[in-house]
């Protein structure tokens, strides 16, 4: 789903005995990689999957980076920013640096990018992101033109930005895909050609994207001989081939053919014990959209039945095995912090566990509510075989534990179930989320009544007013700021159930020993590919 929507899995069948690939050279300089699903977009403005967020970090690089110790670090900022006394005004000084055409990357390549985000016209999924920069929201909604958005090219190499509030986390927010530069010329000459296909994007970043039309399954990271920091690049290229099929994936990394790929379902036990399988939590979410603009789903009764009817320990233990645990909240565990050095998911409780007693009690309310005994209610689930395992599971779970709801289910590939869920047309989506930095109102923005992303289309003013509490007057008390959060997301998942948690992602994968530096995001399954060798 859009950055940061993830297809959960490694699925579609692809037989080895078909993938162009060559055997990897013991000492060669090229990383042989793999993706579960295809890139659909380079344009950082209008991505909406987590490959395509891989691809845009892979060839763009933004005012802030990672090291290879994932921190936060200067990307193309030089220096530390002059900021004003209220935390709301930052200057920029930019380094030196180029595109890979040779010109040279500016502060208006921000201003540009930005602007172009919060722009209607471009109607991006991450155009809520905008909204941390004086006026962002009013421009993404159309209430005031682009160029009242709070950034501005001071001259080439100083960008000034104006924030709607002080951010404690600014340089980690600004490491992600939305804010990456655009050079302005290059893009208003490709027109509508830009980002759909590595022929039209210019590349300020470790590589140059090669060989993506925009709409076949491989294509490589080549070196980016231009990038600043191009010394730090010790690949020569990494290839990308799209492997769905997990039992495909191990069976290339086996005969040498590939040297990174994600695993899941039982494929992973021929690997226990041994070296090359890692495994990590991350701080991805998997849940279960849930329409709440439909005539039946936007019962809340409904919604809270379903959400408590299925036993998400069975399933992250018995089904998943990839290191996913049962989530009972919107936030995860291990990802924020309170100032007294609590954790958010820890502290705040478990909002929807699971319980069959408590789904029937409110199904048998929903039943009265709607006067209907019997619903039918169709589950979106992405073309892969382990989203469509997660999908029969739910479906078995419900149906089980409220007679008289019947789940149908519909696989269709990740894009077109996103598109569904943005058009509102649909019932019930499964689907994970990723998020850019460690903070819960990540999260949180997302069901904003005006969110572009909040496809369960939830619409409650007083949750709307405790966020504007979070963003804007909380904003430099973190104590009452972390409980007004914590209120906000009580009343989202507790009390409106407008979506169902179902697990924290865990991630397991096949690396090669020869392959050093290969690191993973902090946020997700995304591979950072600039420090990777080849030993």
């Amino acid at each position: 789903m859009y950055k940061r929507i993830l297809a959960l899995s490694i699925a579609a069948t692809l037989l080895a005995v078909t993938l162009p690939f060559r055997s990897v050279a013991a000492k060669s300089e090229v990383f042989h990689s793999t993706s579960n699903a295809p890139i659909e977009s380079l344009d950082s403005t209008k991505y909406s999957l987590a490959v395509s967020t891989e691809a845009i970090k892979a060839y763009s690089e933004g005012l802030y980076t990672y090291d290879q110790n994932n921190k936060v670090t200067p990307g193309m900022v030089k220096g530390q920013p002059q900021v004003n006394q209220a935390k709301t005004v930052y200057t920029f000084t930019l380094r030196n640096a180029k595109w890979s055409n040779g010109t040279a990357v500016t502060a208006d390549d921000f201003v540009y990018a930005w602007q172009r985000l919060a722009n209607p016209k471009t109607a991006s999924t991450n155009a809520f992101r905008i909204d941390f920069i004086k006026n962002g929201e009013a421009v993404r909604l159309g209430k005031k033109p682009v160029t009242d958005l709070g950034v501005k090219a001071v001259n080439d190499h100083t960008l000034q930005v104006t924030l709607a509030q002080p951010i404690p986390f600014l340089k980690q927010y600004l490491t992600g895909a939305p804010f990456m530069p655009i050079n302005r010329k290059y893009a208003e000459a490709q027109g509508a050609k830009y980002g759909t296909s590595a022929k039209h994007v210019l590349a300020n970043g470790p590589f140059i994207v090669k060989g993506w039309t925009g709409t076949n399954d491989t294509w490589e990271y080549v070196r980016n001989p231009t990038y600043w920091d191009a010394k730090s690049v010790k690949l020569s290229k990494a290839t990308v081939q799209v492997v769905k099929e997990s039992a495909t994936a191990a069976n290339l990394f086996d005969s040498k053919q590939i040297d990174y790929a994600v695993l899941g379902d039982n494929n992973l036990q021929r690997y226990t014990g041994k070296q090359v399988l890692h495994k990590e939590t991350t701080p991805t979410m998997g849940y279960v959209s849930i329409n709440n603009k439909r005539s039946v789903t936007k019962n809340r009764h409904l919604r809270l039945a379903l959400a408590q009817a299925f036993n998400k320990n069975s399933l992250t233990k018995n089904i998943l095995k990839d290191g996913s645990v049962a989530l009972n909240g919107l936030i995860p565990t291990s990802f924020a912090q309170s100032s007294a050095g609590k954790d958010y998911r820890k502290s705040t409780g478990q909002l929807l566990p699971y319980s069959p007693a408590k789904a029937k009690v409110n199904w048998k309310l929903a039943e009265k509510e709607l006067n209907k005994k019997k619903v039918t209610l169709e589950l979106l689930v992405a073309d892969t075989p382990q989203a469509k395992t997660v999908g029969e599971f739910l479906q078995s779970q419900i149906e089980k534990h409220l007679p008289g709801v019947t789940i149908t289910l519909k696989s269709v590939p990740v894009a077109q179930r996103i598109q569904a869920e943005r058009d509102g047309k649909y019932d019930l989506a499964f689907g994970t989320w990723a998020p850019d930095y460690a903070d819960p109102i990540d999260f949180l923005a997302l069901y904003q009544s005006s969110s572009q992303i909040n496809f369960s289309k939830y619409d409650n003013t007083s949750y709307d007013k405790k966020l504007t509490a979070i963003t804007e007057t909380l904003a430099t008390e973190p104590t009452a700021r972390w409980q007004k959060m914590q209120q906000a997301e009580k009343q989202l998942i507790q009390q409106d159930a407008a979506l169902a948690p179902v697990y924290q992602a865990g991630v397991s994968y096949l690396q090669r020993s020869s392959i050093h530096g290969l690191q993973l995001s902090k946020f997700g399954s995304i591979v950072d590919y600039k420090y990777v060798t080849v030993k």
